[in-house]
């Protein structure tokens, strides 16, 4: 049984080749560009931090985007919010954010660490699916990984929301992943933007949102 104590071994990589089409969510009114890496990650125990920002300089900066909408929409709108039970989406979630289509321009690997995988690095869902509280925990054990894997250029995972899910944090070690901006939507003032993010919350996450869309 996994005690989720990460015990050196190197994972397995997936490959991302150059073309793949990846999500991102974002502030609508962001000052950065939605291809853009953070290259500033916070200390450990920062209040806002997230679950994978590398806890170390030698991986450089992040990103985090999916390969689904959906992966996106866990990822960047539902993360840390509860799964109301009266089934309805607010907007609250919504205002104030865009959806970023992204087309990644080089071949990569990224380590394995969501679903079937983890069992062989002695971890589980617990920790990697963890809320704000196991941030710490979380950022500490991904960062071990990357180092111990130099060929990774990010992590995959298991989205907090929805465990058949995945998402990526890339990192900026040596050359940073090229991402090109396709396209970007306001999430609830471009029909667009609705469309991809409304029907995986209804398909996907069975939530309608009933609210005005201006």
């Amino acid at each position: 049984m996994a005690t989720n104590r990460y015990n050196g071994r190197k994972p397995e990589l997936e490959d991302f080749g150059a073309g793949t089409i990846l999500y991102r969510i974002l502030p609508a009114d962001a000052t950065y560009t939605s291809n853009s890496y953070n290259l500033t990650p916070r200390p450990l125990d920062h209040r806002k931090q997230g679950r994978f920002e590398p806890a170390d300089p030698r991986l450089g900066g992040y990103t985090y985007v999916s390969p689904t909408i959906a992966g996106a929409v866990a990822e960047g709108i539902l993360r840390n919010q509860r799964i109301p039970a009266s089934g309805l989406a607010r907007r609250m979630w919504l205002t104030n954010k865009k959806i970023a289509t992204l087309r990644l321009h080089d071949d990569i690997q990224v380590a394995a660490v969501y679903g079937p995988h983890t069992a062989a690095l002695n971890l589980d869902g617990a920790l990697l699916s963890c809320g704000r509280r196991g941030y710490t925990r979380c950022r500490t054990t991904g960062t071990e990984i990357l180092l111990n894997t130099p060929e990774a250029r990010g992590l995959q995972y298991d989205c907090r929301n929805d465990l058949a899910l995945t998402s990526l944090m890339l990192i900026t070690r040596g050359t940073a992943p090229r991402l090109e901006v396709v396209s970007e939507h306001d999430v609830l003032l471009d029909d667009e933007g609705r469309t991809q993010v409304l029907q995986p919350l209804s398909d996907v996450f069975h939530l309608q949102y009933t609210g005005k869309l201006t």
